[in-house]
C-alpha cells in the first residue's frame, strides 16, 4: 500500500500537482504512524502476554512451595502431639504415685536428648519471587501474608526448634553424661535404676520439654492456618493471570 502510495505521489509531483502531492504524502506519512503504532501495540501484547506465563510460573512455585512446607509442618505437629502424649504419662504417673512409669521410658530419653531437631525457613520460590517484577505489582495484601507466612510464622518455628535443641542439649550434658544414661544400649530396668535417685531432676526436665513441644505445636497450628490462607488467595491471584 505504501508503495502505491509513493508511486502515486511521485507520478503527481512530475505533473506539478502540488496540492494533490501533499495529500498523498501526509497519507503515506499517517500510514508509516499507524504502522508503527500497532507494531508497538502487537509487541506490547506479546510483552504482557511473556509476563503473565512468568508471573504464573512464579506465584506456582511459591505455591508448591508452601504445600511442602505445609505437609512438613502438619507431620511435624502429629509427631509433636505423639510425643506430648508420651511425656503425659510419665508425668502423670509420677504426680499421682512419685515414681517412675517404665512404659515409655527409655523412649523419653531418645526423645529428650534428640538435639537434632530444625527447621529451614528459606525458600528458593520466595527469593525467586521477591527478586523478579511480580513482586512489586502484587497487592499490598498479598505482600502482607507472604510476609507474615515466611518472615513471621516460619522465623517463629525456626526459632522454637532451636530451643528445643537447646532443651536437648542441656539435659544430654547436665543429665544423660552425668548418670551414665548416654549409652542407647542401656535396657529399659538399667535406665530406671541410673534414674531413682534423680527422679525429680529427671521430671523436671521432662516438664520443660514437654512445655517446649507444646509452645512449637501452638506454632505449628498457627503456620499451617497462614499458609492455608495464602494459598487460596495465591491461587485466586493466579487465575486472574491465567484470564
Amino acid at each position: 500500500m505504501i508503495k502505491v502510495f509513493r508511486q502515486i505521489r511521485q507520478q503527481l509531483f512530475m505533473e506539478g500537482k502540488t496540492g494533490k502531492y501533499l495529500k498523498y504524502a501526509i497519507g503515506e506519512i499517517i500510514l508509516v504512524v499507524i504502522g508503527i503504532l500497532i507494531a508497538l501495540q502487537i509487541n506490547n501484547w506479546n510483552n504482557g502476554r511473556v509476563e503473565k506465563k512468568s508471573d504464573y510460573q512464579s506465584i506456582r512455585a511459591l505455591i508448591s512451595d508452601l504445600k511442602a512446607k505445609d505437609e512438613e509442618i502438619i507431620s511435624d505437629f502429629e509427631y509433636g502431639k505423639s510425643l506430648i502424649s508420651q511425656t503425659d504419662i510419665i508425668i502423670d504417673h509420677w504426680a499421682k504415685y512419685k515414681s517412675i512409669d517404665t512404659l515409655n521410658l527409655k523412649r523419653s530419653i531418645f526423645i529428650l536428648s534428640g538435639d537434632g531437631a530444625f527447621f529451614i525457613e528459606k525458600s528458593p520460590a520466595l527469593e525467586s519471587l521477591t527478586n523478579s517484577d511480580l513482586w512489586e505489582r502484587l497487592p499490598d495484601s498479598l505482600l502482607k501474608q507472604v510476609d507474615d507466612v515466611y518472615r513471621g510464622n516460619f522465623t517463629g518455628l525456626k526459632a522454637a526448634y532451636e530451643k528445643i535443641t537447646e532443651y536437648s542439649t542441656q539435659f544430654k550434658f547436665d543429665f544423660l553424661i552425668p548418670n551414665g544414661l548416654a549409652d542407647s544400649s542401656l535396657s529399659t530396668e538399667e535406665i530406671h535404676l541410673l534414674i531413682k535417685d534423680n527422679s525429680i531432676e529427671y521430671i523436671s526436665y521432662l516438664e520443660v520439654y514437654r512445655d517446649g513441644i507444646l509452645r512449637l505445636n501452638s506454632r505449628f497450628k498457627q503456620a499451617s492456618e497462614g499458609i492455608d490462607l495464602l494459598i487460596d488467595d495465591l491461587n485466586v491471584y493466579q487465575h486472574e493471570l491465567k484470564e
